[in-house]
């Protein structure tokens, strides 16, 4: 997908998610904290603590937009794919993330821009794999815990 796509996806659901009042609500540091520190441990949540304590990190409303495919991917079809990785013995050893922009669209609902790097160890082999990728991630709070809502992501482009 294009880039100009992708930031035609952001315009779209900023319109759509930002229907409910926002002017009283800014998203507080120890949120900004919470949720980066969410996004950024949750490859290494699924590497350290197992899929029980993964797949509690996403809200039980989760969708996922596989751009390339054009379709829209519910919570179980997502984590399916997710544990077919896993239950092959693929992990991520490493996540870094750096933070674009916090945007309120509820009290309870964060979209979170963001670039991660994440790095695995490809089961069976002695191959390391890193991808730098782009993040459109709407985080929503529910019983006191941030929890992953919505994700839409791409490979960064490649530098020819």
């Amino acid at each position: 997908m294009k880039l100009k796509t992708f930031v035609l996806a952001i315009v779209v659901i900023l319109f759509l998610g930002c229907s409910q009042e926002t002017d009283d609500y800014v998203v507080s540091k120890q949120d900004k904290e919470e949720i980066e520190a969410l996004k950024k441990n949750l490859p290494l949540i699924l590497a350290n603590e197992g899929w029980k304590s993964y797949e509690k990190k996403f809200s039980k409303n989760y969708q996922n937009w596989y751009m390339l495919g054009d379709q829209v991917r519910n919570r179980e079809e997502y984590l399916s794919l997710v544990k077919q990785w896993y239950d092959a013995g693929n992990r991520a050893n490493d996540s870094e993330v750096e933070s674009v922009a916090f945007i309120p669209i509820a009290k309870n609902k964060v979209m979170y821009l963001h670039k991660q790097v994440e790095k695995f160890d490809i089961v069976n082999t002695e191959k390391k794999v890193s991808r730098d990728i782009r993040f459109i991630g709407i985080f929503i709070k529910e019983k006191g815990e941030w929890k992953v809502d919505f994700t839409a992501f791409m490979d960064a482009p490649k530098n020819n």
